[in-house]
Formats: C-alpha cells, sequence, structure tokens
C-alpha cells in the first residue's frame, strides 16, 4: 500500500475526508511549498536509530488480557507475529505460518509452522502454537477470544502442522488468525508476557520502563529481512503538547498517534506544513451516542433526530482528521459509509425531534447524561449534545465524573446505569452482539435478530455473502437508536519528512517499525 500525497494541503484542508483520503488507502498530507519550513536532518538517520512518541503507558505488555491501544500499538507484529498477514489488497501472506490449507467445506484448516527461532533463540514448535491459540480462546478480552467461538480442536498433527477443526464456517476465526488472536509466543516464556513479550517478530524488546520508555532492536533470529531502522526508542510523554515541542525541537522523529486534542493545535503551530502529516483508519476511532435500551423507541429515535454531526466535527478543528457517518466502523471497512440520506434512519431535523418531545411527553422524562470530565475526545462531543437535547425539550441532567468512576458506573454496570451517554470504541457492528440479556452493558444490544445476521455473517463462505449479512446487521442497529454513530475519527500522526516506509497497520493498530527507513 503505498502513501497518497495531496497536492497541496490547501486542497486538502477544504475537501471532505472521503475525497482527500479515499476509502482505500492511507491519506497523507503534503506541505504547501510555500509553507514548508522542513526540520532539519534527524541525528538518529545516520545512526540507524529512531525515536518515537507514545500518548500513554501501557501499564502491562500483556496483549492476551489488555486490549489497551497503548500496548497494540508497538508489540503486534514488531516482537510477537500471528499466523498470517491480511494484506492491504486482499491477500494472504505467511506469518508464522509458511502456509496453511483449508478443507472445502470452511471447517478445518491446517497450519505449516515454518522453521524459525523466537527473538531469545528457542525454536518455534507446534506445542508453542497450540498453547497460544488455546491460551486466547480463553483471553478475558472478548474481541481476543470471539475468534475461536466456532473452534472445537486445536491439535498438533506432527512436528510442523496445527490442525484447527471449527463447527461450522467462521469469518471471525480467519480473520482473527491474522490479527491479534493469531499472535505465536513460546510456552517457557509466558509467565513473563506482562514485562517481556517473547515472539518471532523483526524486533526484539529490549528493555520496557513504565511511565518512561520501550526500546527495541533488530532481532538477530528474524526469519525474515531484516529492518533498515536497527534501533527504536519510544518515549512515553502523557502531556500532549510536550511531545509536540519535543518533535518540534528535533528531540523525537514521529508521533504515529495524534489524540483529537492536539489537531487544532498542530494545525495553529503549522506543524502539519513542516511535518509529515498521515490520516488512516485503523488507530482511529467511531464516536457513538449511546442510549439505554430500555428507554422507549420513540424517545431514542428523536434524541437521535437532535444529533447534528457536522457540529461534533467541527468542535474538534480539523476536518481531515474525521468523517460524519451514521453507520459502524471505519473507512476501510466495507459495510462503512459517510453520511447520507441512505444510511441515516434519523436524520438531523431539530424541528422534529421538538414535534416528536412535545407529543409523545418525552419531556416528562428525567434523563441521565452521564460523560467523561478528563478524558477531551468525549467531554467536547457532549458539550455539543446535551445542550441540543435540552433546547429540543428534553429533561436530561449531565453528569460528568472522571474516568475511574465512568469506568464503574458505565464499563462495569450490568444492566446499564445511565440514560445517554457518549464514547468512542474500535469500528465494526460485531462488537455490539448481545446473546444473553443478563450480561447487557453498555457496549451490547440485545437483539435476536441482530444475533442471528451476526451469526449468519460469521458462518458466510465468501467474502461477498460475509459483507452482505453485515450489511443487513449494521442495519437493524441503525434503525433501533441504541448505538448512534456520529463521526469516524481517523488515526493521525506526524512523520519527520526523511522518514519513509510509513503504511496502514496489518495487525490491528501496530505501527510496524521494520517498514519504517531514513
Amino acid at each position: 500500500m503505498t502513501i497518497r500525497t495531496s497536492p497541496t494541503l490547501a486542497t486538502l484542508r477544504g475537501a471532505s475526508a472521503a475525497v482527500a483520503l479515499g476509502l482505500a488507502g492511507l491519506g497523507t498530507l503534503a506541505a504547501s511549498p510555500a509553507l514548508a519550513q522542513e526540520p532539519a536532518t534527524s541525528p538518529r538517520a545516520a545512526e540507524d536509530a529512531l525515536v518515537m512518541v507514545a500518548r500513554q503507558d501501557p501499564g502491562t505488555l500483556d496483549y492476551v488480557k489488555s486490549i489497551l491501544t497503548a500496548l497494540r500499538l508497538w508489540i503486534p507484529a514488531n516482537v510477537v507475529e500471528p499466523l498470517v498477514y491480511f494484506e492491504a489488497d486482499g491477500t494472504v501472506s505467511p506469518g508464522v505460518a509458511e502456509s496453511w490449507e483449508i478443507s472445502e467445506d470452511g471447517t478445518v484448516y491446517t497450519f505449516t509452522i515454518r522453521d524459525a527461532q523466537f527473538s531469545d533463540g528457542t525454536p518455534v514448535t507446534v506445542e508453542d502454537v497450540v498453547y497460544s491459540l488455546e491460551t486466547m480462546s480463553e483471553s478475558p478480552v472478548v474481541a481476543n477470544a470471539a475468534a475461536f467461538d466456532s473452534v472445537t480442536d486445536i491439535t498438533a498433527l506432527d512436528d510442523r502442522r496445527v490442525q484447527v477443526t471449527l463447527s461450522q464456517p467462521s469469518q471471525n476465526f480467519w480473520f482473527g488468525m491474522g490479527d491479534v488472536s493469531g499472535l505465536i509466543q513460546p510456552e517457557a516464556a509466558a509467565g513473563d508476557i506482562a514485562t517481556n513479550p517473547i515472539g518471532t517478530g523483526p524486533y526484539r524488546l529490549v528493555e520496557y520502563v513504565s511511565n518512561s520508555h520501550l526500546t527495541f532492536e533488530a532481532n538477530p533470529n528474524y526469519w525474515g529481512e531484516a529492518p533498515a531502522i536497527e534501533d527504536v526508542t519510544v518515549r512515553i510523554v502523557t502531556d500532549g503538547t510536550a511531545g509536540l515541542n519535543a518533535l518540534a525541537a528535533g528531540e523525537v522523529d514521529a508521533i504515529p498517534v495524534i489524540t483529537i486534542d492536539l489537531w487544532e493545535q498542530l494545525v495553529n503551530r503549522d506543524l502539519d506544513d513542516q511535518y509529515e502529516l498521515v490520516t488512516y483508519p485503523q488507530v482511529g476511532e467511531p464516536t457513538y451516542a449511546v442510549i439505554n435500551q430500555a428507554l422507549d423507541p420513540g424517545l431514542r429515535q428523536a434524541i437521535a433526530m437532535t444529533l447534528d454531526r457536522q457540529q461534533f466535527n467541527d468542535a474538534f478543528g480539523a476536518a481531515w482528521g474525521a468523517e460524519n457517518t451514521c453507520t459502524f466502523g471505519l473507512p476501510n471497512m466495507p459495510w462503512y459509509a459517510p453520511e447520507s440520506a441512505e444510511t441515516c434512519p434519523y436524520p438531523f431535523d431539530f424541528e422534529a425531534a421538538m414535534a416528536a418531545v412535545a407529543e409523545n411527553g418525552y419531556g416528562d422524562v428525567e434523563l441521565e447524561y452521564v460523560s467523561l470530565s478528563d478524558v477531551p475526545d468525549l467531554s467536547l462531543p457532549a458539550d455539543v449534545m446535551v445542550p441540543m437535547m435540552q433546547a429540543a425539550g428534553f429533561d436530561v441532567t449531565r453528569n460528568a465524573i472522571d474516568l475511574a468512576r465512568y469506568s464503574q458506573i458505565i464499563f462495569q454496570g450490568r444492566p446499564p446505569q445511565f440514560d445517554v451517554t457518549i464514547m468512542s470504541g474500535p469500528g465494526g457492528a460485531t462488537q455490539w452482539a448481545c446473546p444473553d440479556p443478563e450480561a447487557a452493558g453498555w457496549s451490547t444490544y440485545c437483539s435476536a435478530e441482530y444475533t442471528e445476521k451476526l451469526q449468519a455473517a460469521d458462518a458466510a463462505t465468501s467474502q461477498e455473502e460475509y459483507e452482505a449479512r453485515m450489511d443487513e446487521a449494521s442495519a437493524i442497529l441503525r434503525e433501533d437508536a441504541v448505538i448512534v454513530p456520529l463521526i469516524a475519527k481517523l488515526g493521525v500522526g506526524l512523520l519527520h519528512p526523511d522518514l519513509e516506509g510509513f503504511t496502514e497497520p496489518r495487525v490491528g493498530v501496530a505501527v510496524e517499525l521494520s517498514r519504517l527507513s531514513w
């Protein structure tokens, strides 16, 4: 996947994200020659080294138990590899598995494991592969374990082949083998995964110091081509402005993930002119209005009609970084679409919302809007949404709380302990599945019809059938106005202009260091 370059920054700023970036690839904003003041050559270039900035400390490197982006940016693909890689053009490339066979009925997968070593010098064995897959199948992270829902057996056939048997065809399983669910680790080193994960990747972790840094060096035992940059340091800088200052001062070479609260600042400082600004879907997150499913459907629909998506987009001050949408996911997903009359069952219609409130007595219903006070990505949308609801006649009270308290009320609340909230999360419609209403929470949509459509999509035997079933599931979710999409925020990063090779992540959100070069 090549990086696209726009003719001028002004052209891109005036266009929609869909036109500027395209839905198929990774967009890059090029500085206008009249404005560009490129930084000096990085002192790390001559040393085959690189320094990057991360905004968050992962706390743990155990990718089996943690879903934090702060971890998944650096360990998958770089240190630990999956069985296969799904490329941007739709092809599948070897990973820890050098080849594979899939039975005609799609229920038996046979992986031939390559003759390779882990970074600690120990050989990769079929026992390690069986252990890794079985461990992921029991992961407390739903997204990890979901890939194995249809798996009935994982067996080593001989010293090079592993066979996985399914009860039915499963798209989730196959795609999971190219994602975090398919990461392979040595069983003997599993006890140290939280601080020192081991894998077959192009890099090995040298040191992780909490709230300070991660350092990587080229893995001398790597089975593939050696990376061009031998040493990489990732500094953990939680103050976003300090991170931008370090980049401008030449102390670091890249900030591959810049959170939405810094977008306006980086434009005001002309950093998007001086450095290469990249936007890409994988590290982005859709933003959703979440309405308690127990509320009257008509009330939910009236709330949805108060949502002016362009106001939410404008609040972040960078049109190139987000796109208005009524669908679930990000622009690299086939069932995604920008906001349109065809995809929005309840488009912004303030007068219709006011009429619905007045005619149905919805203004007599006391509503609690729970929002985050210390996460700008989510406090800004609440600043827009609450006044609009109040102006339409809803009796809504905002309860702004910090992340720790929010986690207790929203993430752990069973059943949901709110009427309305705002949330960002992974893209895709599958995450809202709720086969068991007893487990209903903020991230679920309990509907037998919806669950059946998702199951049908998973069992699809072709990509076309899978996408069609996912479209049907997404339509059901949109119509009921429980999870209401607002905008799709893209991943945004700033790179030194001499740094080449940045491409879309293949494994989740991972920044693939081995593809970079000076």
